[in-house]
């Protein structure tokens, strides 16, 4: 038997086998868990070692859904194995850049961003500061495994003619440890995450510069059943709740 954790907008955890998530699909499509998939991400998304999800967009999540009235089960998933998912239509729900899409039919997308993330260069010491690409040339590079980058990903390989060789790691920890073990010459990671681990390594000699901002959307599967009638409703939720900041 599997099982996974649901999360109702009441906020409270209960563990649902396989049978019951059937009993709630046949009962009423209406009603039916979305599946909601996103990787370790602080401070917007992380699941605890408890099992619980936490973060500023889980709040939202749950204020979306609790306002459409449908519950939702998650699960966190390493960098790659979620863009896998994403890309082959298997994630009901998602809140991430949409750069990450290879088909953006597979998905109903927010209208609005939901909220925005800093892709920053850090680095150690003295060092040039990095508002672009092109200011990374000849570097070595630290870089999270399976980022988008808000869609220049493809800018950062050596092939392209800037940057001269590339660290992958798959845990921003590990990329802070890469960056104080001189394995690269720049992290780029986003500014809100990567500070987290930068309080954490207590790194007193670590710079940071602003490349841009990326945007995130709400992502609904476009072929759940009443898939765009649900995403009116999460556009109202949306702009209820964006009003009220």
């Amino acid at each position: 038997m599997f099982a996974r954790l649901t999360r109702r907008y009441t906020g409270h955890w209960m563990l649902v086998g396989c049978f019951a998530l059937c009993f709630i699909s046949a009962k009423s499509m209406a009603g039916s868990a979305l599946h909601w998939g996103f990787v370790h991400f602080p401070p917007f998304h992380y699941q605890t070692e408890e099992g619980s999800a936490e973060g500023l967009l889980v709040d939202l999540v749950d204020r979306v859904m609790a306002s459409v009235d449908r519950e939702y089960s998650f699960q966190q998933y390493p960098n790659r194995r979620m863009i896998h998912l994403l890309n082959e239509g298997k994630l009901d729900l998602a809140v991430v850049m949409t750069s990450v899409l290879k088909d953006k039919a597979l998905y109903r997308i927010s209208q609005q961003p939901v909220s925005s993330m800093q892709l920053s260069a850090f680095w150690l010491g003295e060092r040039e500061p990095v508002t672009r690409v092109g200011d990374l040339f000849g570097s070595r590079v630290i870089l999270m495994s399976g980022f988008s980058y808000g869609g220049i990903r493809h800018m950062l390989e050596p092939a392209y003619g800037v940057v001269r060789e590339v660290v992958e790691v798959d845990k921003h920890g590990l990329g802070i440890d890469a960056l104080r073990l001189d394995r690269g010459d720049y992290l780029l990671n986003y500014k809100e995450t990567a500070t987290l681990e930068v309080q954490e390594h207590e790194l007193a000699d670590i710079n940071h510069s602003v490349l841009n901002r990326v945007d995130i959307y709400f992502l609904l599967r476009a072929d759940l059943p009443g898939s765009a009638q649900l995403m009116q409703q999460i556009e109202a939720a949306l702009a209820v709740i964006q009003s009220n900041h």
